[in-house]
Parts: C-alpha cells; structure tokens; sequence
C-alpha cells in the first residue's frame, strides 16, 4: 500500500512542475520576494546612521562633543567643512550635520557655549542626532558649571580645565544618575519583550505565508485529475479510494515540506535567520503547520468545481490568512482584538510558534501549544475535505 501512495504522490509532483505558471508561482516567486525583502531587511539592520562632523573650534572640548557622538554606536560621524555640510543636506545626500562653532571652548568658561544641528526637513531620523546632542549638551554644561563655580570661588582646587577633567570623569563608565528603558510588548501570547524582525520577521512570514501557496497549487493537481476524467478511473484500478486520497494527500505535504526547506535554507544561509538554533521545534511546528495547509487546501479544493475557481480563490485566501495571521507584521503591534483574530487562524499560530522559537529561542515549550492547535485544524479541514471531495 505504502508503494501505491508514494507512487500517487509522485504522480502529484509531477503534475505540478509539468505546469509553468504553477512552478513560477509556488516556487520561483517565493525564492524571489524572499531574497528580495530579505536584502532589503539584512542591508538595513545594523547599520549606523551618518552624521557629518564641522569643528571650527579645534579645542579640546570641541573633539570631545565628537568622541561623546561616535560613543553612540548607531552614528557613525565625518569630519567635513560648515560649507560641504550645508550643500550636501541641501541636496538630500545628508540627514544631519552637527556643528562646532568656534569659539565653543572659550564658551563653555564664560558666557556660554553652543552646539548647532543641521537637518534636512524631510528626515526624521535626525531627530535622533538631536537627542544626543542636547544629552551631550547637559553633560557639558553640568561639568562646566561646576568647573566655572569651583575654579573661580576655590582657585586653590585647580583651574577651569582640571576641574572640568575630575567632573567629566564622574561620567565614566556610567553617569550618576542614568535611566534604563525596557521593551513591553503588550502580547498574552508568550510575556516576552522580543519581536521578530528585519531579516527573521520577513524569513517567517514568507515560509508561512508562500507554504500555503506550494499547498493550494498542489491540491489543484487533484482537480485537473478530476476535469479530466483521470481520477474517476483510478477508481477501476486495484486501489481503495482512501490510498487514492492518501496519496494525494502525502503529495501535497511532501511538495509543502520542500518548500519550506528551501524557504528556510535560504533565510539560515543567505540572511542569518537563526532556524538551526533549535531545530526540532522548528521541524515540529512546521510539520503542523504543513499538515495544517494541507487540510485547508483539501477542504477548499472539495467545495469548489474546478482548478480555475480554486486558482482564483488562493491568493486570496493565503494572502487574507497571511496578513491576519501576522506575516506581514508583528501580530504584537496590532490592536488587542486583531492579536485574537491571529488566533483563530493557521498562519497565526505558525507565526507565533516560529517566533517564539526561532527570534526569542525559547525552546520546545514554546512548540507545544502551536503545534496541537495546528494538528487539530489539520484534522478537522482534513476530514471535510476527504468527506465532500468528489471524485466525478
């Protein structure tokens, strides 16, 4: 039996690479959004944003506003004239500029100093610079008075220099007083403050999101049969209808199973996407999650005439469940009712099983759950779509 199963599931391979619009749409199309979006994600995280430096004080408090700015590893500053600053923000081929005017050291022992930000209008990523620059202002300003107040009330401690030196000190490693902030991701789902994203959130979401494409393309193979006349006569032949539909059933989990190896192989190899932390998790809530889609896949192709109708109802609904189920998005960013809604689907609970495991590495605890929701969807889609399923 097990040979008659495998040989219909072979059969049902087949079918689908014989068809160019099929293997352009659950195979080709899925690499190419995935290699693309993911680029996308992987050239933008970690990269520091560029600030461009002008020192016209050239004193020694003038370098440390610059060694106060490169501290902060998301910047990443160049030294260029007030002139080349102004025309490069002009133009929009800069976010930013910080300014050292001179006389900015004389300044801070005297009458006062100030720090001059340059942005361009259209960026709100500069605002970013200017936070940090009014926290470095405050660090300055505060070593100063006290350098201005002691120097000149106690000149037997030291100079404006000295005293500055031992009240900037006081900053290192942290400073007297410093808030820490903490992520609070308002989610019942795991209590974790980690959210996928960049590279992992794209390489999740298109591993579910295209999976059920591979299913739905798969189980049109069972309708072309049928318009044909082919399935009604595999009938006649010294095979029980249940190893017909078992065979066509492996088929589609087999075609979902490659898909989502490759999917995931080119997330781990090509963008980092940590999936072999902790792999059998992984291959558990996958393995759900393809039986999962198999079952949807089988019940739709069940209650519709013929492949046209299941072509047409497919992306819609896969692309429906994906953005329901939050392959688009963190579920954790949308409102309370939507995260609810995300449950009720398939896509949801691949999701979140996959986050769980593979951004917030919480391991095969975070598979259980998922894992049987998914496995009993399957077996509820399954079992009406092997029930209504018609052979003629």
């Amino acid at each position: 039996m097990m040979r008659k199963v495998l040989a219909l599931a072979w059969l049902n391979a087949l079918q689908l690479l014989r068809n160019p619009g099929e293997v352009v749409g659950v195979i080709v199309l899925p690499l190419a959004l995935t290699m693309l979006f993911g680029s996308a994600f992987a050239g933008s995280e970690g990269k520091p944003m560029q600030v461009l430096f002008v020192d016209e004080d050239g004193s020694a408090y003038s370098a440390q506003v610059r060694e106060l700015l490169d501290a902060e590893e998301s910047f990443e500053t160049s030294a260029v004239a007030r002139s080349e600053a102004e025309h490069l923000i002009g133009e929009g081929d800069a976010a930013v500029a910080v300014i050292v005017p001179d006389g900015f050291g004389d300044g801070l022992a005297g009458d006062g100093a100030e720090i001059q930000v340059l942005r361009d209008p259209a960026s709100e990523s500069a605002f970013a610079v200017i936070s940090v620059v009014q926290g470095v202002s405050m660090r300055m300003s505060g070593n100063a008075e006290v350098a201005v107040y002691i120097s000149q009330g106690m000149p037997w401690v030291g100079d404006f220099d000295d005293v500055y030196a031992a009240s900037d000190a006081r900053w290192e490693p942290l400073p007297p007083i410093y808030a820490e902030g903490q992520t609070v991701v308002a989610s019942e789902v795991r209590g974790d403050s980690v959210m996928a994203e960049g590279a992992t959130l794209s390489s999740i979401g298109f591993t579910v999101w295209f999976m059920l494409f591979m299913t739905f393309g798969s189980a049109g193979g069972i309708l072309e049969e049928r318009e044909q006349g082919t399935l009604r006569r595999l009938l006649v032949a010294p095979v029980t209808r249940g190893t017909i539909m078992a065979g066509k059933i492996v088929g589609i989990v087999l075609a979902a199973a490659a898909q989502a190896l490759i999917l995931v192989g080119v997330g781990a190899l090509a963008f980092g996407v940590p999936w072999g932390r902790d792999p059998l998790p992984v291959a558990i809530v996958l393995g759900a999650y393809v039986l999962a889609g198999t079952g949807l896949a089988v019940m739709v192709s069940a209650l519709v005439r013929t492949r046209d109708q299941l072509g047409g109802l497919s992306p819609l609904i896969s692309t429906g469940l994906a953005m329901l189920g939050g392959c688009l998005w963190p579920i954790e960013v949308v409102a309370p009712v939507m995260q609810t809604v995300a449950k009720l689907t398939p896509t949801g609970w691949a999701v979140i099983g996959l986050t769980d495991i593979v951004a917030r590495n919480q391991g095969i605890e975070a598979a259980v759950l998922p894992t049987a929701v998914l496995l009993a969807f399957a077996v509820v889609s399954l079992i009406i779509g092997v029930r209504f399923l018609k052979f003629e």
